[in-house]
């Protein structure tokens, strides 16, 4: 319950912050490359 008080929707945020990171490298056209070359490997 104070999680929630704290936080009603910790998870919208996340997938928020996902998406966001997600729309991001399809602009920077990292769809078709693996994720290591996304973590600077």
């Amino acid at each position: 319950p104070e999680v929630v008080e704290y936080d009603p929707e910790p998870e919208r945020t996340l997938r928020k912050r996902l998406k966001a990171i997600r729309l991001a490298r399809a602009a920077m056209g990292d769809e078709g490359q693996p994720p290591r070359s996304t973590m600077g490997d």
